[in-house]
């Protein structure tokens, strides 16, 4: 008898099949119900590994002994028959059998039975009844909230691998991309979205937040080339659930995913949306992306996002969108996560600025070529308008941008912040708080409302939104910079603006405005030690700083000559040369008003 005849006699194949099949059985059951006990992502992972350290030993097991109505006996003690060989071999697939249809059952249950059971709100957000108190101190309730209004919470990651979380982000950030584009739904900003992540918040609270009726969220599991989207649609007001639903595809259907939760969203919410003038049905179509690259964009963006002005994760997240684009030189969401990158590090003073302003008009022409007309595309060719001193052909691009995506909180604050180049700071406010409806935590928003708070003098506003901001975030950037340069510009304030600027987080801007605070305040040597620490620092970089500085100094030649030094780089500093009150010391001297003809602006606006 062969080796192999023996195996199968002893029936070691058979209990290796059972064995794999209550293997399959008990993962399947942890992988559902352990993170509803809480049990780390780790806990499934542990139970894998110890079946298969106990594949081998289980062989040699069915090997040595075999199971009988007597109970276990060794091989060699068994008086083997044809017709124990027969009963022993029906025993074990009768256990085979009853494993997998047990397993089968329960992947049956769990698909639409738990489903739509899991991550039931808490008690207290079954409330009924739940009441808004308003700023006056009146009460809301929450029927006022509009209807069709939804705010998308982060994916839980659910994954073995906490580094799977760039998945579960992107998915959510490309989910609200597509209900933003669709008619009818006024959809809560990323910004304030992904102000949720990783807390346990009552929904309620989150509807009284963000002003919104329903929320969309969700969970991820990625494994390999699988993928299992839990998600569901949630009242904020009781925690009733409007819809749910699971999806186990493989990654190849992520993009069918996101268009059919899309389209559940809509019809779960129909006579909402019939009610708003819209037909209830996705207005759009997704593209479908090779998997690998859908995969390195997602990680471009999750970097992107995550860090959008520090140098080192702008380089990486644009090798992530590299990646992308040479699998799909025309996916529009990696080239322009490339044209955004670049942006930020022409924005951010990172490296030459002629480098980054020829990468952003790479980019620019190429969106306009493979998606003309899109939201990316005009803002992209409406920066690089602005960049070159083209301000009214921005505004137009934007405003078309506006009119065709006005639920778009992201086109919004661009537009909003062209307008305030131009001046126009009554229309750019009117911009920012539409923006600030549709993305109330964002801090992008805040930001830009406290430069236009700063740049009209309105410097208990700026103090009011700083105090905002630096709840959320005590290092947010700028913030400290505004309100100061506000008091000092404004009102003189120069004590308390030193006490704010001292603990900016963003480097140019505390140096800059302490070597215009020093000096003002008779400190001439701390301020040049700071000016001297900034050019060794920044380099040509910071030129459109230098000359602020000077002219504060009073050192007109010096100013000209860095403003002069700053359009010849690129600065992007200079866009905003005209309405400067930092250089209202250079008013009247024919080299200022050249540098303002040179960028467009005929008439200087001087405070």
């Amino acid at each position: 008898m062969t080796f192999l005849q023996e195996l199968k006699r002893r029936n070691v194949f058979r209990v290796a099949i059972a064995y794999l099949a209550a293997a399959w059985l008990v993962t399947e059951v942890a992988g559902t119900l352990f993170p509803e006990f809480g049990v780390p992502d780790w806990g499934v992972r542990f139970v894998v590994i110890v079946f298969a350290l106990g594949f081998i030993p289980t062989l040699v097991f069915s090997w040595v002994f075999e199971l009988t109505p007597e109970g276990l006996k060794r091989e060699k003690q068994l008086d083997r028959t044809p017709s124990i060989d027969h009963r022993a071999a029906r025993r074990l697939d009768v256990i085979t059998i009853a494993l997998v249809s047990i397993a089968l059952a329960f992947i049956v249950f769990d698909r639409f039975w738990l489903s739509s059971e899991r991550m039931v709100p808490s008690p207290a957000s079954v409330d009924t009844v739940f009441e808004q108190e308003t700023g006056d101190g009146a009460i809301q309730a929450e029927s006022e909230y509009p209807s069709n209004s939804i705010a998308v919470l982060p994916f839980i990651n659910m994954s073995d691998d906490p580094g799977n979380e760039y998945f579960s982000d992107g998915l959510t950030e490309e989910l609200l991309n597509t209900l933003v584009r669709i008619g009818g739904l006024k959809v809560t900003g990323r910004m304030s979205s992904f102000a949720f992540k990783g807390q346990n918040q009552d929904l309620r609270e989150v509807g009284r937040l963000l002003s919104v009726a329903n929320v969309l969220e969700g969970s991820v599991r990625k494994a390999g080339t699988r993928v299992r989207i839990t998600a569901q649609l949630v009242k904020t007001s009781d925690g009733y659930h409007i819809w749910s639903d699971t999806f186990d595809r493989e990654l190849t259907d992520i993009f069918a995913i996101q268009q059919e939760i899309a389209e559940r969203v809509t019809q779960a919410l129909r006579s909402t949306l019939l009610a708003n003038g819209s037909n209830g049905a996705p207005s759009i179509t997704l593209a479908r992306h090779d998997p690998v690259a859908y995969e390195e964009y997602l990680r471009g963006l999750y970097l992107l996002q995550s860090s959008p002005d520090d140098r080192d994760q702008l380089e990486l997240a644009r090798q992530h969108f590299l990646n992308a684009l040479a699998i799909d030189p025309d996916y529009v969401e990696a080239n322009w996560g490339m044209f955004f990158n670049w942006n930020q590090m022409n924005q951010n003073g990172h490296g030459a600025f002629t480098e980054s302003l020829a990468q952003m008009e790479h980019y620019a022409e190429k969106l306009q070529r493979i998606a003309p007309g899109s939201d990316r595309t005009l803002s992209a060719v409406a920066r690089m308008a602005i960049v070159n001193y083209r301000f009214e052909e921005g505004v137009e691009y934007l405003e078309q941008a506006v009119r065709e995506n006005p639920g778009n909180a992201r086109v919004l604050g661009q537009y909003a912040s062209a307008l305030a180049t131009l001046n126009r700071y009554t229309v750019a406010l009117n911009a920012i708080e539409k923006a600030s409806e549709l993305d109330p935590l964002s801090l992008a928003v805040m930001r830009l409302k406290s430069f236009v708070y700063h740049r009209t003098g309105e410097c208990e506003l700026a103090e009011q939104l700083t105090r905002r901001a630096l709840e959320m975030d005590p290092e947010a950037g700028r913030f400290r910079y505004y309100l100061a340069m506000c008091l000092y510009e404004n009102r003189g304030e120069i004590d308390r603006a030193l006490s704010l600027v001292e603990t900016e987080p963003l480097d140019w801007a505390r140096i800059t405005a302490l070597s215009i605070l020093y000096h003002a305040n008779g400190e001439t040597e701390r301020a040049q030690k700071q000016l001297e620490n900034m050019m060794a620092t920044f380099g040509d970089a910071a030129a459109y700083q230098y000359a602020q500085v000077y002219s504060q100094w009073g050192e007109i030649g010096k100013a000209i000559e860095w403003l002069e030094r700053a359009i010849e780089v690129g600065d992007p500093g200079v866009l905003q040369v005209a309405h400067d009150r930092l250089f209202n010391p250079l008013y009247g001297d024919p080299r200022y008003e050249q540098i303002l003809r040179a960028t467009q602006f005929e008439n200087p606006i001087i405070h």
